[in-house]
């Protein structure tokens, strides 16, 4: 599918060549957009997610929509990626096996966490399980004060013989996160050192690499995190780069973070942790864009896709960046259930609720819908896959909204009966036919997703009926005047391309660097701002060294 759209301006002077790829590799689907610069057109290809092995359908896709584009692989300048592999490999525990080096005394800083209690009436609690047993964390023997002092210098006495042994335990990843390295990471460097001689076949992030700020909990929960999923990481982007270049790619391979910039693929597997949201960052940037095309300043972004759905705001043009995020909830949509990460990410919030979502009747016999997913195998009954549980989807279908012989552009068609057959199991019990109990799933999930939506917008201090709603995602378009309406949004915008926003928001997206460092003192007469001033420049320096290290032109 091809609009002429004004996209072509997506991405401004970072378009190197005539034709680039976005694509999003989601729980359901994997979504593609081709951008040809010349002709200012854009095309929308998308397929099933292959959940064994999500570059396999990737590439599958990638060669699909350059043949019906006419184009060769070899003929795309750039490639910009978005994946939900970190995120899940936190949330399935299926990274690697790692050792944690800490500050002796502060072992347990993991398991003991914050202590603070994210559902005061919940009498059976549980708390995130660190990303790292307590039989392969190590203690040193080192102590650094608050404010940079060395208090005891750094030991190493009986630690080689340790470090040597992690290799034959299958240690493949080490995290090291001493207390206060971010006020002198002298002794995280020391270290690194001696595990680069030691340990040279297993990846080691420092802490204040990683993440250079005070908290030693967050700090060390995000330091495990990114060397948790980092051999995992790099295999597979390992993966990807050789598949691409045997079919012929010769461009440039972007990846997407979560603070809405790109990252090469050397920064992205230092730092693959701060991918954790990089598929949503992508349909911020594409809300962004649309709004700024319609002339509307001040939107709602709602990205309904196969899994969930998320909203965030944008004012004014812009898009709210938060400094953290949550990983691995033990409940999924409860906030503080999760392991506290540290790193720039766009500020959203995610619902249970997608296309995928399945329907059923409670304890007390109402219906309910999500948060489980039939996903993309064998998802919705109406697939034809094998699903046999009732989801939005199938009451989408049954309620006229779906075309069943145009579904994936026609590419796929929809099963009627079958969504029928599923939706029997929630409408019998209710006494209701089947386009009834559709009607209900659709009423259902539109109010929990409204609902939603309205905590996070009256969190932020903003009236949603002043600003406009764009409804994106394979989902999105379905229910959005529906939520707007409850709402009380007076204007829904639903743009071209929908279906593949977050990765058409890729291509709108800029090369991008987020640097911190933390420095205590109290802002008054006494404040050293000279110091501060300072630190600044340092940062905006190593920021820009590493631009150009990708080359970035330093106008940009």
């Amino acid at each position: 599918m091809d609009w002429q759209a004004g996209a072509s301006n997506a991405g401004g002077s970072a378009t190197v060549a005539r034709y680039r790829i976005g694509f999003d590799i989601g729980g359901t689907f994997t979504d593609f957009i081709l951008h040809d610069g010349a002709a200012g057109t854009i095309r929308l290809h998308k397929c099933l997610t292959t959940s064994d092995d999500p570059s396999r359908g990737a590439l599958d896709g990638l060669v699909e929509l350059t043949r019906e584009a006419g184009i060769a692989l070899a003929d795309v300048g750039a490639l910009i990626h978005g994946t939900t592999l970190v995120t899940n490999a936190i949330i399935e525990r299926r990274g690697a096996r790692l050792a944690f080096l800490t500050t002796k005394g502060f072992r347990d800083t993991l398991e003991m966490g914050i202590e603070q209690r994210y559902d005061i009436y919940d009498l059976f609690l549980r708390f995130p399980a660190p990303l790292v047993a307590r039989r392969d964390i190590v203690e040193i023997d080192e102590r650094i004060a608050h404010d940079g002092r060395i208090v005891r210098r750094l030991s190493t006495t009986g630690l080689v013989e340790r470090l040597r042994a992690f290799e034959a335990q299958g240690i493949e990843a080490i995290a090291v996160s001493l207390l206060h390295s971010y006020a002198n990471p002298t002794h995280e460097r020391a270290l690194g050192e001696l595990l680069a001689r030691e340990c040279p076949g297993i990846p080691v992030s420092l802490s204040c690499e990683v993440v250079p700020e005070l908290r030693e909990y967050e700090r060390g929960t995000t330091t495990t995190a990114n060397a948790y999923v980092r051999p995992l990481f790099d295999r597979y982007l390992g993966r990807l780069e050789e598949a691409l270049r045997a079919r012929g790619f010769k461009g440039r391979l972007l990846l997407m973070q979560s603070s809405g910039g790109l990252a090469t693929p050397e920064l992205a597997r230092r730092f693959p942790i701060r991918l954790l949201e990089s598929g949503p960052a992508g349909g911020a940037l594409a809300t962004a864009l649309f709004g700024r095309l319609a002339g509307r300043g001040d939107v709602i972004s709602f990205d309904m896709g196969g899994t969930t759905a998320k909203t965030c705001l944008v004012v004014d043009g812009k898009i709210d960046v938060a400094a953290g995020m949550e990983a691995g909830r033990v409940h999924r949509f409860k906030k503080g259930s999760g392991l506290p990460i540290k790193a720039p990410v766009i500020d959203m919030i995610e619902i249970g609720a997608g296309g995928g979502s399945i329907a059923a009747i409670d304890e007390v016999g109402l219906l309910k819908v999500g948060p489980r997913s039939a996903g993309a195998d064998p998802g919705p009954a109406c697939y034809g896959r094998g699903g046999t549980e009732p989801t939005v989807t199938d009451a989408n279908l049954l309620l006229g909204y779906l075309d069943p012989g145009f579904f994936l552009g026609g590419r796929m068609s929809l099963d009627g009966a079958a969504a029928e057959r599923a939706m029997a199991k929630v409408a019998t019990p209710l006494k209701l036919s089947a386009v009834e109990a559709a009607a209900g799933i659709f009423a259902v999930v539109s109010e929990s997703m409204a609902a939603a939506a309205r905590v996070h917008l009256v969190e932020k201090g903003h009236d949603p009926r002043r600003h406009a709603m764009v409804g994106f995602g394979g989902a999105g378009p379905a229910h959005a005047a529906r939520v707007a309406r409850i709402l009380g949004v007076g204007e829904v915008i639903v743009p071209p391309a929908s279906g593949a926003a977050s990765a058409l928001g890729f291509l709108a997206a800029p090369p991008g660097v987020e640097l911190s460092r933390s420095a205590g003192g109290v802002l008054g007469a006494g404040f050293d701002f000279d110091a501060g001033n300072r630190l600044l420049a340092e940062l905006e320096a190593e920021g820009r060294a590493r631009l150009a290290a990708a080359d970035v032109p330093a106008e940009e």
